[in-house]
């Protein structure tokens, strides 16, 4: 699945890294309060978690595709139109752009 990163705005893919799943099944695994509650990139996401051991895969960009912000690959409009078709594409664009 594909997403906006709620911190910086690119798109990554949940596979990558990022903090996709423990905010989806909302395991606050993050010391960070703000990592537990937003969809962030694996650039974005914080590398220590609240048990005090480090994410190794987060802090930098995993280079599986080039990191683009979201208006550098489609309009708000087709965004909000993939995330509508439930494809796993931008699962949430309709959250993000309400906040940005």
């Amino acid at each position: 699945m594909t997403f906006i990163c709620e911190k910086c705005g690119c798109i990554d893919n949940s596979a990558c890294g990022g903090n996709y799943w423990s905010v989806a099944t909302k395991q606050n695994a993050y010391k960070d309060k703000y990592a537990n509650e937003q969809l962030l990139c694996v650039e974005c996401t914080p590398t220590e978690f609240v048990d005090g051991t480090k994410n190794n895969q987060a802090g930098k960009w995993h280079n599986k595709f080039p990191k683009l912000h979201w208006s550098r690959v489609n309009t708000k409009e087709d965004i909000l139109y993939f995330c509508g078709k439930n494809t796993g594409s931008f699962v949430n664009a309709v959250e993000y752009f309400k906040e940005n």
